[in-house]
C-alpha cells in the first residue's frame, strides 16, 4: 500500500467520481482506476461501488478512509516539518536592483548552495526596511545609507550612474528634455537627475513615471525624454537604441544591504560573501 494509492483513494472518496478525481489530481481516469484496483486487491476487499452517477463507498471503503486520512495527515505533518527547516533565506529589493544585478548573484548562490530556498520580494524602501526590522525579511537593498537601532549595514558598494538620452538628440539639448523616471516614491535617481538640470538650466524639466525599468528604457529609446540609471542597468545600450552620457558631476549613488543586528541566519552570511567574492579584484562602482 503506496501513499500516492492512499491519496488518490481520498480524492475519489471526496469527489464521488474517478473522472473528477482524475482532472483534479492530473490523470488519466485509467490511471486513478489502476490504483483503486491495486488497493482492492491488496486489501481484498471492494471499497467502491460503481454507478452512472459515479462511485460510492462501501463499508470496507469508509473503514480505509479513517486510515487513510490518519496516514496522509501524518505524512504532510512530516513533510511540513522538514520544510519548515530546510535552510532559506528572504531577501529585499528595490525593483531596479531585483531585475539587474540581484539575479546574477542568486545564480551564483543557487549553483553553490543548491540545497537552500530563497525568495525575493519588491518593495517601497519604507516597507522593505519595516519587513527587516520586523523579521519577515533576512535582507533587504536600499539606497543611501540608512541608521536603524535593530538594523546593520550587512554591505554597502556604489553604483555608477549614467543619464541615458534618445540616440540622436544633441548633447546641448539633454539638459532641456522630460525626465522619464520611476513612479516609486524615494528613488534618488530623479532627483540627482533634477539637480544635474538645475545646475544647467532654470527650466524646471517635467517629469514623466513610469512602473518599471523596462517601460523607462523603452520611453526614452523613443523620444520621450531622458533619464538616469546605474551603469549595470545598460549593458546593451545600443541594442535599446540609446545614447549612455556620463558626467563627472552625477557621480555615484549609494546602496546598502540592510539586516537586523546580530542576524543569525548563516544563509546570509554565505549570500554575502558572494556579493563581496564578485566585487573582489574590481572597482565596486564598476
Amino acid at each position: 500500500m503506496e501513499s500516492l494509492e492512499l491519496r488518490i483513494f481520498r480524492e475519489v472518496a471526496f469527489e464521488k467520481s474517478i473522472s473528477k478525481a482524475a482532472e483534479k489530481m492530473g490523470y488519466v481516469q485509467s490511471n486513478i482506476s489502476s490504483h483503486i484496483r491495486n488497493l482492492e486487491t491488496e486489501l481484498g476487499a471492494v471499497l467502491f461501488i460503481r454507478h452512472s452517477k459515479g462511485v460510492t463507498l462501501t463499508d470496507s471503503g469508509k473503514k480505509l478512509l479513517d486510515y487513510a486520512d490518519q496516514v496522509v495527515a501524518l505524512l504532510d505533518t512530516a513533510k511540513n516539518q522538514f520544510q519548515m527547516n530546510k535552510p532559506s533565506i528572504k531577501i529585499g529589493a528595490t525593483q531596479t536592483i531585483a531585475a539587474y544585478r540581484l539575479p546574477v548573484w542568486l545564480s551564483e548562490y543557487k549553483r553553490q548552495f543548491p540545497d537552500v530556498d530563497f525568495s525575493i520580494l519588491t518593495q517601497l524602501q519604507p516597507d522593505l526596511i519595516k519587513n527587516v526590522v520586523e523579521g519577515n525579511l533576512d535582507c533587504a537593498f536600499v539606497y543611501t545609507q540608512f541608521s536603524h537601532p535593530k538594523l546593520t549595514p550587512a554591505f554597502l558598494y556604489s553604483e555608477k550612474l549614467a543619464i541615458i538620452a534618445p540616440p540622436k538628440l544633441k548633447s546641448d539639448d539633454i539638459a532641456f528634455q522630460p525626465i522619464v523616471s520611476s513612479n516609486v516614491p524615494g528613488c534618488p535617481l530623479s532627483d540627482i537627475l533634477q539637480n544635474w538640470i538645475s545646475k544647467r538650466t532654470p527650466q524646471k524639466p517635467n517629469i514623466i513615471q513610469f512602473d518599471t525599468v523596462e517601460s523607462i528604457i523603452q520611453a526614452v529609446s523613443l523620444g520621450i525624454g531622458i533619464s538616469l540609471l546605474p551603469v549595470s542597468v545598460l549593458p546593451n545600450a545600443e541594442k535599446h537604441n540609446l545614447q549612455v552620457v556620463q558626467s563627472d558631476d552625477i557621480g555615484t549613488v549609494d546602496i546598502q544591504l540592510l539586516a537586523r543586528q546580530n542576524y543569525g541566519n548563516p544563509c546570509l552570511g554565505e549570500f554575502i560573501e558572494i556579493i563581496q567574492s564578485s566585487f573582489r579584484g574590481a572597482n565596486i562602482s564598476d
